[in-house]
């Protein structure tokens, strides 16, 4: 019997019927899964690079998922490993520092904000910026991060504990300066 794309029970009594249930899982999630991804390499083709190889490997792996509630934790953390696979081969990723970021009220200050925001943010190290991008831009909890990236909720706490820290020294030395 063939248990190719189209088969679809899986472990743990999973169904993915076929390809369009995983393309609907895959789309749901690919804001965050970019997210992610570019808030490890610094770098949109690097990132576009880690979520095609990422969704090639879920689509090979899918066998592994358990539960079809647990895909968006399991796809993160193929995210994460996949990225960090990639930092690793490539040991001169140069960071893009390109960010554009429209605000809808038009307040000067907000985007002023916000920009001062996200370059802090990506001044941050891999883990503390990983924590940061994921409990802050993309609302998971501490439990959610660990998963993803498979440290234990204290280290989670305690990266982010540290990020936090990290970001108030540099927010206060940019806002001092100005």
């Amino acid at each position: 019997m063939d248990h190719g794309a189209n088969c679809g029970t899986h472990q743990g009594g999973l169904t993915l019927t076929d390809k369009d249930v995983f393309v609907r899982h895959i789309r749901q999630y690919e804001r965050t899964m970019y997210a992610l991804a570019f808030s490890i390499v610094r770098n949109t083709a690097d990132a576009a690079e880690v979520i095609s190889e990422s969704i090639y490997r879920a689509y090979k792996n899918l066998d592994t998922l358990k539960q079809d509630a647990s895909f968006k934790p399991w796809i993160l953390r193929i995210v994460h490993n996949t990225a960090v696979e990639i930092i690793r081969k490539n040991e001169k990723i140069t960071p893009v520092e390109e960010f554009t970021e429209t605000a809808d009220n038009g307040n000067e200050n907000t985007i002023v904000t916000k920009l001062a925001l996200h370059a802090a943010v990506a001044q941050l190290q891999v883990p503390y910026r990983t924590v940061v991008v994921l409990f802050y831009f993309e609302n998971f909890s501490i439990s959610e991060i660990s998963q993803i990236t498979g440290a234990n909720s204290i280290a989670v706490r305690k990266q982010l504990s540290r990020a936090r820290k990290m970001l108030r020294e540099i927010l206060q030395e940019d806002f001092t300066n100005a």
